[in-house]
């Protein structure tokens, strides 16, 4: 009996701390994982921690790399390295707000996010062809980490390899993507 009761005991305490761990994650010190900073930005560019995110059944880390300059402007350049070794480079910067990506392939930018942007906005990409729309900014988001993300600016997106609603939250940045109201991507506390 004494035996059930520590080992009783022992699963009671491994749970209390995998919900601790989940519920206390930081991406920046003093910063809940499941809750936004209030008057941050939905892209926050100057993190320097490494983010674990999953998208589908595999996942990769996103690292900020420093500044890049293309066409006399300077860009944040983030990592993505894949759990295959592929790696993906992304290239932002913000001015006056507005969050803008540089698209190498085409030696152009795209505006990724303009907080004039009100709902129901559209724009298209550098290409021509992808498409943008503010959907809400009181979205909400469940992951296998987060009991509920609230508060959450939600960007529809129709891009070559899919459309997808993609999530942000204020002082975390990207947290999550939905497709056809399924979780299909999200950031993990790791």
């Amino acid at each position: 009996m004494i035996n059930c009761f520590n080992l009783l005991n022992k699963i009671i305490l491994l749970l209390l701390l995998l919900c601790s761990c989940a519920s206390y994650s930081q991406i920046e010190e003093g910063q809940n994982f499941c809750v936004e900073t209030k008057g941050a930005s939905y892209f926050p560019l100057h993190y320097n921690s490494k983010k674990k995110l999953r998208w589908g059944s595999t996942f990769y880390y996103e690292t900020n790399e420093g500044t890049k300059e293309f066409n006399g402007k300077s860009y944040i350049e983030f990592k993505q390295e894949w759990e295959d070794k592929n790696v993906a480079l992304l290239y932002l910067r913000e001015e006056n707000g507005v969050i803008y990506q540089y698209e190498k392939d085409l030696n152009s930018e795209t505006i990724r996010y303009d907080p004039a942007f009100e709902k129901g906005h559209t724009w298209k990409g550098a290409n021509g062809k992808s498409e943008y729309k503010i959907i809400s900014f009181e979205g909400k988001l469940r992951t296998p980490y987060c009991k509920e993300y609230t508060n959450l600016l939600v960007i529809a997106a129709k891009v070559d390899y899919g459309s997808f609603n993609f999530f942000y939250m204020k002082g975390h940045g990207y947290i999550g993507a939905a497709k056809e109201g399924k979780l299909i991507s999200c950031e993990t506390p790791e």
